[in-house]
């Protein structure tokens, strides 16, 4: 079966695509899809989420399939996404971000380049390229949740264990490994992830 193209569809974040709820004066939330979905695709889990935040959904740049991704898999050029993502939150108040997979990824870019104060990164994995802020980062560790399947087809024990190591080694770091998982998210896992995001909410009330 032949994988669909990549198409480049625009430099910048489709503004007439993002979904956003919550107060409108509220810090933000990014939530950022995975490859082959779209900006609705995280919103069923916002009602469930504090509303001390407003999470603001977003299109991905290239047009895959039906759907739209990041960037092209196998490549560690992800440079129009993270340059997309960081001309729309220039000026906003974004402090953190929840990622799935490609999405996870992004996250953790903004985190690692100095944007944010929070990821939640779902079956996501970190770039394996040093970002600006990496040494920050080590040095004083920002909370990082990383929820995981043992079960999911694109990672073996290597490469599970290089991002735990990765993680632990530059953020405060937050583990949900779901050992019969796919590449998805359960219930046990989308609990630990509310009290992960309810925490951020307590702390941004202080």
């Amino acid at each position: 079966m032949t994988s669909p193209e990549y198409t480049l569809l625009s430099e910048t974040i489709d503004e007439s695509a993002i979904v956003a709820s919550g107060p409108e004066d509220a810090p933000i939330v990014l939530l950022l899809h995975g490859l082959g979905s779209h900006e609705r695709d995280l919103t069923s889990m916002v009602p469930h989420l504090p509303r001390a935040f407003r999470y603001v959904s977003l299109r991905a740049i290239y047009a895959y399939g039906p759907g739209y991704a990041w960037f092209e898999l196998g490549t560690t050029d992800v440079d129009a996404a993270t340059t997309a993502l960081e001309q729309w939150i220039d000026g906003k108040n974004v402090i953190g971000a929840i990622g799935f997979s490609q999405g996870g990824l992004m996250a953790l870019q903004l985190l690692r380049r100095g944007h944010l104060r929070f990821v939640a990164n779902l079956s996501g994995w970190p770039l394996p390229v040093p970002q600006p802020k990496d040494a920050a980062l080590a040095e004083n560790p920002l909370p990082v949740f990383w929820g995981h399947g043992g079960q999911d087809p694109f990672y073996d024990e290597a490469s599970t264990a290089a991002i735990r190591e990765f993680l632990t080694a530059h953020t405060d770091l937050t583990e949900v490994d779901r050992p019969m998982m796919g590449h998805a998210v359960d219930q046990v896992e989308f609990a630990e992830l509310l009290a992960f995001i309810q925490a951020r909410a307590d702390e941004s009330d202080r």
